[in-house]
């Protein structure tokens, strides 16, 4: 009988989860967070535009089994999850945590709406503020959203070959998202000399210089990066963050970015992954013993 049940398992078919895209509200809510101050939209910032729009690209690349990730357990439950401090959490209960460090995530609500023709969509709602929990809002989200009757089409997915073959790009698909370490860099297929020089001239261009430009936050990364490019002699781990960069580069300058969006994003990158080794290099730093 357990045998059987198994196959039968098998033979299901299975379930994927697919962002189907993402848009970024104009206007932010402020106050009302336990202080004397009322509830205000106020409009979203250029940089929070920036910050919640690439979060929303970098999460299209993801897809999700039933039960895993917080958009497969909110589809799995069928109940809504207001989740904060996202970024601080572990890689197993929120996938995406290096994209909500360096994109600045805080608070996450997934909101299970039923659908006339699959049963059930996810709305997924992200915030770059430490939202405390709301009942009363959830619940009026969940109305609001139930009314609009999303009737989104089914995509199917055909997957043809051993499975052993399918298993082994899994996990080579999942290693190359969720994979972080610097140091594990490879040189990016292009011309690493002719990246370079594209890179530098590219930062030459959209340099920021108006210290009231939300990009003027992001100058250290600018100069860092092309000082770093410019150099001969790199270390180790210099060279692998270059080759990161570089890789960087490529997809971006494939997917279409202009270049000023091109320069801000390598900038901003080259910031979080230069922290990141630091904070690397501390962690592996043995503190000297006691001499008591």
């Amino acid at each position: 009988v357990e045998q059987k049940q198994q196959q039968q398992q098998q033979q299901q078919p299975k379930c994927r989860l697919c962002f189907a895209g993402s848009i970024v509200a104009k206007q932010v809510i402020m106050g009302g967070d336990g202080t004397n101050q009322y509830r205000r939209a106020v409009p979203l910032s250029s940089d929070d535009q920036f910050n919640l729009a690439a979060f929303g690209d970098y999460s299209e690349s993801f897809s999700f089994d039933v039960g895993c990730g917080l958009p497969g357990r909110v589809y799995h439950m069928g109940v809504p999850t207001w989740e904060q401090s996202v970024h601080n959490a572990p890689l197993h209960h929120f996938e995406r945590v290096g994209g909500s460090q360096q994109w600045g995530i805080r608070t996450v609500v997934g909101i299970p709406v039923p659908s006339p023709n699959v049963g059930r969509v996810v709305v997924i709602l992200y915030s770059r503020h430490d939202r405390p929990k709301d009942h009363d809002m959830v619940i009026r989200l969940t109305d609001e959203f139930t009314r609009l009757l999303p009737s989104p089409k089914w995509k199917l997915v055909v997957d043809v070959g051993k499975q052993e073959q399918q298993q082994q790009q899994q996990q080579q698909v999942a290693q190359q998202e969720q994979q972080q370490d610097v140091t594990a860099a490879s040189p990016p297929s292009e011309d690493p000399a002719a990246l370079s020089s594209e890179v530098i001239s590219i930062f030459g261009e959209h340099m920021p210089s108006d210290p009231s430009s939300p990009a003027f936050a992001y100058l250290q990364g600018f100069m860092s990066l092309r000082l770093l490019l410019l150099r001969q002699n790199r270390g180790v781990q210099e060279q692998d963050l270059v080759n990161t960069m570089l890789s960087s580069y490529s997809s971006y300058k494939a997917g279409g970015r202009t270049p000023a969006d091109i320069a801000l994003m390598l900038a901003r990158d080259f910031m979080f992954l230069s922290q990141q080794q630091q904070q690397q290099q501390q962690q592996s730093v043995v503190p000297p013993p006691n001499g008591n």
